[in-house]
């Protein structure tokens, strides 16, 4: 997706100050609902949530919401019994400091946030970071999310060109989305839009430009483990084998410990 494939569309004849602050930070096109829409993909506040369309197709459109049902409901489970709590190791009182360098719609830097980590998280595609900010702006005004809110930072930008000196954070946390499928099984929503408007050149996890490096940045970074997520039967990013794992029906969580990681640490998983 480029920036000529995004415009946004106001709410009514002439854009208002939170939309031209979008367009400003965005640096997309804004137009007004009559006129016309060329670019692929638009978008506009609806219900007050920023939300992403795809020109002439159905549908309710793409938006991050944290107080959703279904993530009320995540949110309220324990998280230590999870695939996710036991990969990057909520044990006890225990809640690491979590790098997410590849947030995507933040859910589970939102959970991991929800149970007491503190989480810096990076998505360098600035229509999907804007999605992201405006769910967190929204979260930040709901009384039980805003505690929450104040463990979760957004930065709009590629991790690798990050400057993150002077940080330290127990885990780094990949989500690579996955390749396409090979069967034609349904997707849920949030990743199936992705995969529309990203493109497939945008999703194969580790074996093109936009992930290469990622495995070793990470290493790099974390103090005791890098955590990432896969298919279920998806191959190894760089085809590097895991330490530990945590499978679920779905997905898994494949665990390096780093050299900074005490045979301790291992042990305790």
């Amino acid at each position: 997706m480029t920036t000529g494939d995004v415009i946004i569309v106001s709410r009514g004849e002439q854009a208002d100050a939170v939309e031209r602050a979008l367009q400003q930070e965005l640096g997309l096109p804004l137009l007004a609902p009559q006129q016309s829409v060329h670019a692929e993909f638009f978008l506009r506040f609806e219900q007050g949530r920023l939300t992403l369309y795809r020109h002439g197709e159905k549908t309710t459109g793409v938006t991050v919401d944290f107080s959703s049902p279904a993530l009320t409901r995540r949110r309220r489970q324990g998280l230590k019994s999870q695939g996710l709590g036991k990969a990057v190791g909520l044990k006890g009182a225990r809640r690491p400091r979590v790098l997410d360098a590849t947030a995507g719609l933040g859910t589970d830097a939102f959970l991991l946030a929800s149970h007491g980590c503190r989480v810096l998280t990076f998505e360098r595609v600035p229509v999907v970071a804007a999605l992201l900010r405006d769910a967190m702006r929204r979260a930040a005004a709901h009384a039980e999310l805003a505690p929450v809110m104040e463990r979760l930072e957004l930065r709009s930008e590629d991790v690798r060109q990050a400057t993150l000196t002077g940080l330290d954070f127990d885990v780094v946390y990949l989500d690579p989305m996955f390749p396409p499928r090979r069967k034609s099984a349904r997707v849920k929503k949030g990743m199936s839009a992705l995969q529309r408007l990203l493109g497939e050149s945008e999703l194969l996890p580790g074996e093109n430009e936009e992930n290469a490096g990622l495995m070793a940045l990470a290493r790099g970074i974390a103090l005791r483990r890098v955590v990432v997520k896969r298919g279920r039967h998806s191959p190894y990013l760089e085809a590097q084998e895991p330490d530990l794992q945590f499978s679920g029906r779905s997905n898994r969580y494949d665990v390096y410990f780093t050299h900074r990681a005490n045979a301790a640490d291992a042990q305790e998983d």
